[in-house]
């Protein structure tokens, strides 16, 4: 079932949008006109054409409601939103925004607008330079110890399990649009970034990691049953995917 959408807005000045922002969203109503103003802000600094498709992902607050009003008061936004009439996850939202984006680059924001605008500025400053910009994060601040040493143990697996050596894996890197199209997400749920990230490395995709300083919200629940079981069979694509190559490749 295809996601309810508004009309597309007309492109302006026959430019070509540079980059599509994905903002997957579930009971943000407080947070998701902070994240479009992070975005905006950032890309008014960057200086290149963008558009923002916010998915509200089975909502059960006003978070579309929020959205709309946005779009009718601001009517040259580049926003566009789009209602899931149920929760369908992470990485669908992340892939159905892909084709309904126009930009050449494409990243994931989340909606609860934990992102400094100066990170993303960073971010989108180095497209270009690399088929996939990967952030790392020198400081997460507000994140409590146990959910730092979680998230050191999971980059230290997942590295394991790839043969790769990257400093962070769900820091929502900067992609080409058209590698998401072409090489599909196997993973759903938290672990897909990691399992796509080292999918495109194996195909050959290009890559530079930038230094960044992020923050968690507090009260933060990325860490559940749910999640842990999207980070297992993460893992096991992953490995399996490795194997393949040593011993048919």
């Amino acid at each position: 079932m295809l996601p309810e959408a508004m009309p597309r807005p007309v492109e302006q000045g026959g430019e070509a949008t540079e980059v599509s922002f994905v903002v997957p969203c579930l009971n943000e109503e407080e947070n998701v006109l902070g994240t479009i103003e992070t975005i905006t802000k950032a890309m008014e600094r960057v200086d290149c054409r963008f558009e923002i498709l916010v998915f509200d992902d089975g909502s059960q607050d006003n978070t579309s409601g929020v959205v709309a009003a946005y779009q009718s008061a601001n009517p040259q936004a580049p926003v566009r939103l789009f209602r899931n009439k149920v929760n369908r996850g992470l990485a669908c939202n992340f892939v159905e925004g892909a084709f309904q984006g126009r930009g050449r680059y494409y990243r994931a924001v989340p909606g609860d607008n934990v992102e400094l605008a100066e990170s993303l500025e960073k971010i989108i400053q180095a497209r270009g330079t690399a088929d996939v910009i990967v952030p790392y994060f020198l400081e997460i601040r507000n994140r409590p110890l146990r959910r730092k040493i979680i998230s050191k143990l999971y980059t230290h697996l997942v590295n394991l399990a790839s043969g790769y050596r990257l400093a962070y894996y769900n820091g929502n890197p900067l992609y080409l649009r058209a590698h998401v199209l072409r090489f599909h997400v196997e993973c759903t749920g938290f672990g897909y970034q990691a399992e796509f990230l080292t999918r495109l490395i194996s195909e050959g995709a290009t890559l530079k990691q930038i230094p960044l300083v992020s923050y968690d919200r507090e009260g933060s629940t990325a860490i559940n049953i749910k999640n842990l079981l999207s980070v297992t069979h993460s893992l096991l694509t992953i490995a399996l995917r490795r194997l393949r190559i040593v011993l048919f490749d």
